[in-house]
C-alpha cells in the first residue's frame, strides 16, 4: 500500500474528492451524496506512464481517486521540470492541471487510478451556487499556491528550494487527509524532488544527505521523513 493512501475513506472512491472540495467551503449532504454518487469510469495508470491528451470522447473529467501524478513540461533535450504534484482529489483535466499541446502532460509517478466522470454530469453539480463557490475558491488556491512556488525557485537556494518542496507537500498531505503527520513517510523520490526544484539528482542526493546530518530530515534509502518541521520550515523561508 502506498503510504499516504488515506484509511478513512467512508463515501467510496471519490471520497478524496469530496474531502478537498470540503476544504474550500461547506459542502451540503445533498452535494456530498451527489458527489459520492456521480458515475464515472474507472481507469489504470502504470508507473512512469505519460498521459499528453486525456480522451475527450465522450468529454469527461477527470480526478485522482489514488496515486501520485505530477503536471510537467519536457525539454527538447528530455529535461524534465515538474510545475505540479497531483495527488488524490485533484482534478486532471480541469481547475488543478490541463495540459497544454505537446510539451506538457501528466506523468504518473506510481501506480494511479482516475475517474472519468462525464462532463454533462459533473457540470450539472457545477451548477449549485454552493458548488460553484468552492470551485473558484478551489481555482483562487492553485493560482497562489503557483507564485508561492515560483517565488521559492526563483529566490531559494538548493538547500531552501528542497525544504520549501518538502514542507508544502507535507502539510498539503496532512491539511487533505492523506497522511496522519508531516513527519509520516513521503512518496517522493529524489528524482521526483530534482526535476520539480531545476536541480539534478546529485545536487539533490547531496543536499539530502546534509539535511539528515543536521537532522532535518530522516529515513534511509528512498524512504524520506521530515525530523524536524520547524526547522525545515525555517530553511524553506517561508513568511507566510
Amino acid at each position: 500500500m502506498i503510504p499516504f493512501e488515506s484509511t478513512a475513506l467512508k463515501r467510496g472512491p471519490l471520497s478524496p474528492l469530496i474531502f478537498k472540495l470540503g476544504l474550500y467551503g461547506q459542502l451540503s449532504d445533498h452535494d456530498v451524496d451527489t458527489i459520492g454518487d456521480l458515475r464515472y469510469t474507472a481507469i489504470d495508470y502504470r508507473r512512469n506512464q505519460r498521459i499528453t491528451t486525456l480522451s475527450v470522447i465522450p468529454p469527461c473529467v477527470y480526478v485522482m481517486v489514488s496515486g501520485l501524478a505530477c503536471l510537467s513540461v519536457l525539454a527538447s533535450d528530455g529535461r524534465r521540470q515538474i510545475t505540479r504534484f497531483l495527488l488524490p482529489g485533484d482534478f486532471c483535466n480541469v481547475f488543478d492541471a490541463e495540459p497544454i499541446g505537446s510539451i506538457e502532460g501528466i506523468d504518473i509517478l506510481v501506480p494511479t487510478r482516475m475517474a472519468a466522470i462525464p462532463a454533462g454530469v459533473f457540470h450539472q453539480l457545477g451548477a449549485s451556487p454552493t458548488m460553484h463557490d468552492v470551485l473558484m475558491a478551489l481555482v483562487t488556491n492553485a493560482s497562489t499556491a503557483a507564485r508561492k512556488t515560483i517565488g521559492s525557485l526563483g529566490l531559494g537556494n538548493a538547500r531552501g528550494r528542497i525544504a520549501f518542496l518538502l514542507y508544502e507537500f507535507a502539510q498539503t498531505m496532512v491539511v487533505r487527509g492523506l497522511i496522519g503527520a508531516p513527519t509520516d513517510p513521503l512518496p517522493l523520490r529524489q528524482d521526483h524532488i530534482a526535476d520539480a526544484t531545476g536541480l539534478t539528482n546529485v545536487h539533490v542526493n547531496r543536499m539530502i544527505a546534509q539535511l539528515r546530518r543536521d537532522r532535518i530530515l530522516s529515513g534511509s534509502g528512498t524512504v524520506l521523513e521530515i525530523a524536524d518541521v520547524t526547522g525545515l520550515r525555517s530553511i524553506a523561508g517561508i513568511r507566510w
